[in-house]
């Protein structure tokens, strides 16, 4: 082989090798960050389970705003809902029967009927300035993001936040 394609060869190699140190570093980062919100999620249902009436969970939710919380919604022996509420870094818990709050449903409908345009947001039970919240994110077609945080007891918006 002439010099050419041995170089051409080695440069070719050192760019396949570099783009898969790459390809394994954005693995491990993706693995490592869906992690903890999957360790977060078992946490709050193994404290729900064992120190609440719920006994199913149907439903959890992260929210890291200006405190990170993992919240879930359930049901106990008889049906009742409950929402239950952890924050893990103070160790603090809430539970909430689903009456006294708005459902995902209920929240749902109220940001929809404000913001008709916006479809499939994702919705996040958490906590935010000491009171427990409903976090609704919308991606906008420009890829900015639109944030509205509602008041679970009442529904009352807290927050407005657009092309973040």
């Amino acid at each position: 082989m002439n010099q050419t394609v041995k170089r051409g060869l080695k440069i070719l190699g050192g760019i396949i090798a570099t783009l898969i140190i790459i390809y394994g570093i954005c693995v491990v980062i993706f693995l490592v960050g869906t992690n903890s919100r999957a360790q977060g999620e078992k946490a709050v249902e193994k404290i729900a389970l064992k120190k609440t009436p719920i006994t199913k969970v149907e439903e959890t939710y992260h929210l890291s705003g200006d405190t990170e919380s993992n919240s879930l919604l359930g049901t106990d022996k008889k049906g009742k809902k409950y929402y239950f509420i952890y924050l893990p870094k103070s160790k603090k818990s809430y539970l909430y029967n689903s009456k006294d709050g708005i459902s995902e449903q209920k929240v749902l409908k109220l940001f929809n009927t404000q913001y008709p345009n916006y479809k499939n947001p994702q919705v996040e039970l958490g906590w935010y300035k000491d009171t427990p919240v409903w976090e609704i994110t919308y991606k906008k077609d420009n890829g900015n993001y639109l944030y509205v945080i509602y008041s679970f007891k009442s529904g009352e918006k807290l927050s407005y936040i657009d092309n973040l």
